[in-house]
């Protein structure tokens, strides 16, 4: 992960955490579910495993995200990796306000026509997403903005 990235889920976490000691419970089902193994075949053309879950820390509020990791079945010594963040907030007003913090943080330039809003992030070029009541961005390794927007795309029509 670049560090502008780790910059701005620190900010998030920062203000977040005088809410998030009260409600340091477990976390709710994963958001995972939101992205297949098979949705990332068909847009990528490999296979992948399952995700690992790790559970995001609620940056406002009490909703707790899911941070999930997909890696290529065919490993090998530079395998692909798709990092897909996503928080599931109480409301789309909610979400929204998340959002458009992100988005005047990053001083985000390229809009993409995905979900409710979206925006690409300069310094990365990953994608974020806005779709309801739900968050979400994701990170291909090695990059590729293309493929990016288009695993969003496929996230955002099963919402």
């Amino acid at each position: 992960m670049n560090f502008k990235f780790l910059l701005i889920l620190a900010g998030i976490l920062v203000f977040g955490l005088g809410n998030a000691w009260n409600t340091y419970a477990a976390p709710p089902s994963s958001g995972c579910a939101l992205l297949t193994p098979a949705q990332i075949q068909k847009v990528l053309e490999q296979p992948f495993d399952a995700p690992k879950d790790d559970p995001l820390i609620p940056p406002f509020g009490d909703k707790w995200g899911s941070h999930c990791t997909y890696t290529t079945q065919r490993g090998g010594d530079h395998p692909m990796v798709v990092d897909f963040f996503v928080y599931v907030t109480a409301s789309a007003a909610e979400a929204k306000q998340w959002f458009d913090m992100g988005t005047a943080v990053s001083k985000a330039k390229s809009k993409p026509a995905i979900g409710d809003s979206a925006y690409t992030d300069p310094a990365d070029g990953t994608v974020h997403v806005l779709k309801g009541k739900v968050l979400y961005w994701i990170a291909i390794d090695p990059g590729n903005e293309k493929r990016e927007k288009d695993l969003a795309e496929s996230v955002a029509a099963g919402i």
